[in-house]
């Protein structure tokens, strides 16, 4: 024998490798004995990434009919027929059945019955979650069902919702049997009595469905199958056997798909709670979802290990495996291979894309892939919003299964402290629905004040329901207030920003609005919840010198922490705040200790603002700050025509008068993302063409007030018809706000 004995004690099969320290094992086979041989075992093991890769890849050297496991499972549960013990010429006929079914683009068909799937299991947590003490078992409740519930529909066998009784139990004793043929006695390669007794249900299970899919086909894979041929040759023989072809396809189809890909979920999970400054990104940029399945595929690989036989001898690094050799390749080595990989033992869902071996290569590449990936990244964006920032609750329960598998029966979390419940918006992408959390913050708040500060006007103070810290904001930032029975509407936050315990807002009663601030002032009292959703700031405090701040009415309340925000950096300032009456004036009182910073004059006592006197001539590094009713707006925004660019800064609280669009006829909208070309008429809105082509796009006021909908133009001259952006912004040309705005050009193309 060529290997020499080495210190590392290499053993897949004690009950606590995988939950002590496999990658420290790993780490020292790579750097001490990159060909191990185990005494014990009498096989090889290869783990540097290049090595493993080389293996997997040279299939007439390193061959598979002694089977992929290193258990007694490769002699007693995996069919002599299966493809993953095939080596070619056969291999490839066999994989050719099946393998058009899980091509991407076929698997992209099943996104929407995947994703109904994934949100019917995550329903509930949403409510358990409210109080803030909510718990989940990830793997039970998520991980493990949602690929046996996938699995079932390619199959054609009765989901959970079966209503004949037979059917559900034989669904039922299906999934108690995956899990019994796992069963091995501790230490050991070998089955147990009950892992011998689960086999042969499963097995019989599948040679019933291909007999019964033979007399009564279905629109499912199990009838493809049987109605097969390899080169006009049926793949199915006439009696099926637990040694057919067909049998040892059906079952790696099964456990592999749905151990690997509960492995993989779980491990997603749990990695996201181990170090939530990933999730937190995860959190902020969606996009990133795809890329923190592969970085956990690489990081802990589902399939730890496979195994290979030699057909000839082979050298290296100094040691000489026979050829008949057992060869035991370990992707869940070479996937932290510090050789291929910087930093290789961290987390990081911005690690830029490289290769890794997380689903083989070479002519035993997994299979079903695209399937695995697609449902980790559903489950990613559909449970994330529901769980927001959760934490382990307790030590996870390892998988008892082949030492092949890296997978977790319980993973509990607990969820809700944070109070982050991120908006979640489907988004069309390519030629798939996908769910995405925006990085918004929305919780339940309760009203812990309400004050009528000046006639027609109340202040809400909201406390976060559970008693958490609310996020940080800035001077001009406002809020979504979402109302049970009335339309949300946006109000400014009018408190002081260095208070994180609670928001405040102002509400002026608008007895021809949409019915907001009438259920405010009516119906809302103390105690009361609403759900808050942002801040978002359209109407940032620029840094100056010198500011002249401009109020009308309700206007006032952005206004009050640019002021607060302006004395303590020493600035020099002043306020004119105007409105109908005295008495109808908010926040007077607060306004008294500035003394005469702050000009106060209601129309009924001086008239209209003197904006001439104001505004006339223009004052050089004096930034101008003004919200208030269009009237004033207008007004302003005239006076200020001659100042200098970027000198004036206002927010509306309804949209501007609209004078009729560039373009009077329909124009093309092109979303880059989504691969989509659509056509926008005369009378409709870039946002109601846009979601009615199942894109979503987080949206709020739908009149250009709020500035939600920003979406960036790629290409093309945008109509801007809001009232958010500014002139320097408009004229940029890249972005606008879908929801009223159109098109100057025929066509535009937006990153959507």
């Amino acid at each position: 024998m060529a290997g020499t004995a080495t210190a590392i004690d290499y053993d897949p099969f004690a009950p606590d490798f995988y939950t002590s320290d496999p990658f420290g094992t790993y780490r020292r086979m790579r750097d001490e004995s990159p060909v191990y041989w185990s005494e014990r075992y009498r096989w090889y093991a290869l783990t540097r990434f290049e090595d493993v890769r080389a293996a997997a890849l040279d299939a007439d050297t390193f061959l598979s009919f002694e089977g992929m496991d290193i258990d007694d499972s490769r002699l007693e549960q995996v069919p002599p027929g299966s493809i993953g013990s095939m080596d070619n010429p056969r291999h490839d006929q066999v994989r050719s059945v099946v393998q058009p079914y899980f091509l991407p683009r076929r698997i992209a068909e099943l996104e929407d019955g995947i994703r109904a799937v994934v949100r019917e299991l995550v329903a509930s947590w949403r409510d358990r979650g409210a109080g803030g003490r909510g718990m989940v078992d990830i793997a039970q409740e998520l991980a493990w069902p949602m690929p046996f519930d996938v699995f079932f529909h390619l199959m054609g066998l009765p989901s959970r919702h079966e209503k004949d009784p037979v059917e559900r139990a034989r669904r039922d004793q299906l999934e108690h049997w995956t899990h019994e043929l796992k069963d091995r006695v501790p230490g050991t390669p070998h089955l147990t009595p009950v892992a011998r007794a689960a086999t042969a249900g499963v097995q019989q299970f599948f040679i019933d469905l291909l007999e019964e899919r033979r007399r009564h086909g279905r629109d499912d894979l199990v009838t493809r199958f049987v109605h097969a041929d390899i080169d006009g040759v049926p793949f199915v023989d006439a009696e099926v056997t637990p040694n057919s072809e067909v049998s040892g396809l059906m079952m790696i189809l099964f456990l592999g798909g749905v151990e690997s890909t509960a492995g993989l979920t779980g491990t997603l999970f749990k990695l996201l709670a181990e170090n939530p400054d990933q999730r937190a990104l995860l959190q902020k940029d969606p996009s990133l979802v795809p890329a923190a399945v592969e970085e956990a595929l690489r990081l802990v690989t589902p399939l730890q290990l496979t195994a290979r036989t030699t057909s000839r001898e082979v050298t290296l690094h100094g040691v000489t495996i026979p050829a008949g050799g057992r060869v035991v390749l370990i992707p869940g080595a070479a996937n932290r291979d510090e050789r291929q990989y910087p930093d290789p033992d961290r987390f990081d869902v911005t690690r830029p894309r490289g290769r890794h071996l997380g689903f083989g290569e070479g002519v035993h590449g997994c299979l079903g892939a695209p399937l695995a990936r697609l449902e980790a990244r559903i489950a990613l964006e559909e449970a994330l919003p529901a769980l927001g920032d959760y934490e382990l609750a307790g030590p996870p329960t390892f998988y008892p299964s082949s030492p092949n598998m890296y997978v977790w029966k319980n993973l509990p979390l607990t969820f809700g402290r944070s109070g982050r419940r991120p908006h979640v918006e489907a988004v069309h992408h390519r030629t798939t629905t996908v769910t995405l959390a925006t990085s918004e913050f929305e919780a339940e708040a309760r009203v812990a004040a309400k004050r009528e500060v000046a006639d027609g006007v109340v202040t809400l103070t909201l406390r976060e329901a559970g008693g958490r810290p609310l996020p940080a904001w800035e001077p001009g930032a406002h809020v979504d207030l979402v109302l049970d029975g009335a339309p949300t509407r946006q109000y400014s936050l009018c408190g002081d920003p260095a208070d994180h315990s609670g928001y405040r807002v102002g509400v002026l009663r608008d007895a021809d609005g949409r019915g907001s601030s009438r259920f405010v002032h009516d119906e809302l009292s103390v105690g009361d919840t609403v759900r808050v959703r942002g801040p978002r700031n359209n109407f940032p405090l620029v840094d100056s010198r010198t500011y002249l701040f401009i109020a009308g009415g309700i206007g006032i309340t952005p206004i009050l922490p640019m002021i607060r925000a302006a004395e303590a950096a020493g600035a020099d300032w002043e306020l004119v705040y105007g409105g109908r009456r005295r008495a109808s004036m908010a926040f007077l009182d607060e306004l008294a200790r500035y003394g005469d910073r702050v000009s106060v004059r209601p129309q009924d006592e001086t008239g209209l603002l003197d904006l001439d006197s104001l505004l006339g001539t223009p004052r050089p590094g004096t930034l101008v700050y003004c919200c208030g009713p269009e009237a004033l707006l207008a007004a302003v925004e005239q006076r200020c025509a001659g100042w200098p660019r970027g000198a004036l800064h206002v927010e509306r609280f309804a949209p501007r008068p609209q004078t009729a669009p560039v373009r009077t006829e329909a124009f093309e909208v092109v979303l880059a993302q989504s691969e989509l070309t659509l056509t926008v008429p005369p009378d409709r809105s870039i946002l109601s063409v846009v979601e009615e082509a199942g894109v979503g796009v987080l949206s709020s006021c739908a009149e250009g007030t709020c500035g939600t909908c920003e979406t960036a133009v790629l290409d093309g001259v945008p109509d801007h018809r809001d009232s958010v952006l500014t002139d320097d912004e408009r004229q940029a040309d890249d972005c606008m706000m879908i929801c009223v705005s159109r098109s100057c050009s025929e066509r535009l193309v937006l990153d959507l």
